[in-house]
C-alpha cells in the first residue's frame, strides 16, 4: 500500500513556453507622418486606399525603409504596374544606400490579369515568402484587375475573398508588415461589393485625398485626420533636417 507521501505526489505536466513574435514597426521616414500614424506594425494588414501620387511614393518609402532599417527583403506583388523603381532608386541614394543593392532586395511579381494575380497569391506567395524571408509584403492595386469585365462579378468576389484569407494567414504566420493598395474606381455595383470585402479583410485603412494645398491623410479606424504638404523626394523638410541632426 503506498505511503501518504506517495499519495500526495502528483505529476505536473511541463508547460511549453509560447514565444510571442517580435513586434516590428516600419516607418516612412517622414517624421510628421510617422508621428501621426505610429508606423506600420507586423502581423497586420494595412490598406492604403488612394490613387493620389503620394500614396505610391509612400509605398516606395516603406520599401526602402524595410531594407534600410529592418535589414530584410521586400516581396512586391504588382497588380497595377505601379512599382516605381526610379523613385525607389532616388530614395535609396537619399538614404545613403546603393540603388542596385536596394533594388536587388525587392522581389517583384507582376500580374496582368485577375487570374494571374490569383495564381501568384494562391500558388506561389507562400513559397516565395519562405524563400526570401521578407519583413514587408506589398500587394498593389489588389482590386484593379478584378474590375475587368471579362471576369464575372461572382468570380471576382471569390478571388478577392480567397486572396485576403491567404494574405492574412501568411501575414500572421511570418510576422509580416503587409501593405495593400488600390486605386479609386467609379461607384459601380461591383466596385462597391469589392470595397466591402476589402475593408472587412484588413486591420488598418489609410485614405489619402488631394486638397487645394497638399493632401489629407485619414486613419479610418482611429478617425484621425492630418493635413500634409508633400515636398519633392529630392528635398528635405525642416522636420527631417532636425531628425537627421539628432541622429548625427
Amino acid at each position: 500500500m503506498p505511503s501518504s507521501k506517495q499519495q500526495m505526489l502528483v505529476e505536473i505536466p511541463l508547460q511549453q513556453t509560447v514565444m510571442e513574435p517580435e513586434v516590428r514597426i516600419l516607418y516612412t521616414g517622414v517624421p510628421r507622418i510617422d508621428s501621426f500614424s505610429g508606423g506600420f506594425q507586423s502581423s497586420k494588414i494595412t490598406l492604403v486606399d488612394s490613387d493620389h501620387p503620394f500614396s505610391f511614393d509612400m509605398v516606395s518609402m516603406l520599401c526602402v525603409g524595410a531594407i534600410n532599417s529592418l535589414f530584410s527583403n521586400v516581396v512586391f506583388v504588382d497588380g497595377g504596374n505601379s512599382i516605381d523603381l526610379y523613385t525607389i532608386a532616388s530614395l535609396s541614394k537619399r538614404a545613403g544606400l546603393k540603388p542596385e543593392d536596394v533594388l536587388s532586395k525587392i522581389k517583384v511579381a507582376r500580374a496582368f490579369t485577375a487570374y494571374q494575380l490569383d495564381s501568384i497569391i494562391s500558388d506561389r506567395l507562400e513559397e516565395v515568402i519562405c524563400k526570401c524571408e521578407p519583413s514587408l509584403l506589398v500587394i498593389s492595386c489588389i482590386t484593379d484587375l478584378l474590375m475587368d469585365r471579362n471576369v464575372r462579378e461572382i468570380e471576382a468576389r471569390t478571388i478577392l475573398k480567397r486572396s485576403l484569407s491567404i494574405v492574412e494567414d501568411i501575414t500572421c504566420e511570418h510576422n509580416l508588415i503587409t501593405i495593400l493598395t488600390r486605386k479609386k474606381r467609379l461607384p459601380a455595383s461591383r466596385a462597391l461589393v469589392l470595397n466591402d470585402i476589402l475593408y472587412d479583410g484588413v486591420d488598418e485603412i489609410i485614405k489619402i485625398n488631394g486638397k487645394k494645398k497638399g493632401i489629407e491623410i485619414h486613419l479610418v479606424n482611429r478617425d484621425l485626420v492630418m493635413q500634409y504638404l508633400p515636398v519633392s523626394i529630392h528635398q528635405t523638410t525642416l522636420d527631417e533636417f532636425f531628425d537627421i541632426d539628432r541622429r548625427c
